[in-house]
């Protein structure tokens, strides 16, 4: 069953616009600091040009995450590689699906060699942009890279280069894709864009007026002028009925878009968290072995102390015999 569909995923009815398109493309390339004012000029684009719709769904495009950027660059800069792992993805779940132990078994040195290029290639297209990848983000890659293995829709999340968090894999079950990725309204993961900017809205099934002509008789006159008293009425309705809904609308996806940008600064603070403990935890197991270094030296200060005050009481022994014997 798809997902429900939420205000910013893309509608299957209704085929992203040039500007969207565009902007999938460029906003999912732009360093995480840059997000915020390439998506708001991406917007600006998009209104400029009259695309209402296109700028909606930009406007509402979630930040990637570190690690999720970095996965983002290495479709854009890596294709080769991102190629191996699709390829070695669909063979070993191949293999799974068959119980094919054997071949899962040969499979792992090329598994453990295309996750560790994987993680060290993102990690050079990222310092490339001057920026770290912190161990932290490089787990999360690694962990996205094992999931884009075992799951087809993980492999084609990460194809898309429009992930927006790192994904995981338990082990069983499907990879949980909620907010990682640009989807479509039916769950499907918008990773090719066609087309460009709609036309008019289409109106091949559109309700049509009453022709009131050839179609005879009187009993055809009384029923069209009954058609337009109740029309009207009807019309008065649903016209209020449409402004109440595009009111309650309009409010749904205020209140969604602010929740989305504290989401994304929620996470994008945890990230920060985490690179900051990251830093703190490599600074603690450096004071641990300053800490036993030191410790070492005091064992050390002590032995030769105590050797010292040794070799002083022989010595003091010495010379006191030394000064018996000349006194006798």
């Amino acid at each position: 069953m798809p997902p429900p569909h939420r205000p910013g995923d893309a509608d299957d009815q209704a085929p992203p616009t040039a500007h969207l398109e565009a902007a999938l493309r460029t906003v999912y390339a732009a360093v995480p600091d840059d997000f915020m004012a390439v998506r708001k000029a991406l917007v600006a684009e998009a209104k400029a040009d009259g695309d209402t719709r296109g700028a909606a769904a930009i406007g509402k495009l979630r930040k990637p995450s570190t690690a999720a950027w970095a996965v983002n660059l290495l479709t854009r800069g890596e294709p080769g590689l991102v190629e191996e792992l699709v390829d070695l993805g669909v063979r070993m779940r191949t293999a799974q699906s068959r119980l094919d132990t054997a071949t899962l078994t040969s499979l792992r040195p090329e598994r453990d060699r295309v996750v560790a290029g994987v993680v060290a290639a993102a990690a050079r297209l990222v310092a490339d942009t001057g920026r770290t990848l912190s161990p932290a983000a490089q787990d999360d890659v690694r962990g996205t890279v094992i999931a884009a293995l075992a799951d087809e829709q993980a492999s084609s999340a990460v194809t898309s280069g429009q992930l927006t968090r790192a994904l995981s894999y338990s082990g069983f079950g499907e990879v949980d894709l909620s907010e990682a990725v640009v989807r479509t309204s039916s769950g499907s993961i918008l990773s090719v864009v066609r087309g460009g900017t709609r036309g008019g809205p289409d109106r091949a099934h559109a309700p049509q007026g009453p022709d009131g002509a050839g179609s005879g008789g009187d009993d055809g006159a009384d029923g069209g002028e009954d058609r337009g008293e109740d029309g009207a009425t009807e019309e008065e309705d649903a016209a209020a009925l449409l402004a109440a809904a595009e009111a309650e609308l309009e409010a749904a996806v205020t209140a969604l878009s602010s929740a989305q940008e504290s989401v994304a600064a929620a996470r994008e603070h945890a990230e920060e968290t985490r690179e900051r403990v990251g830093v703190v935890e490599r600074q603690l197991a450096k004071a641990r072995e300053a800490d036993e270094r030191a410790l070492e030296a005091v064992t050390d200060a002590v032995r030769a102390r105590k050797e010292a005050e040794a070799a002083r009481r022989t010595a003091e022994e010495a010379l006191t015999r030394l000064r018996a014997e000349a006194q006798d």
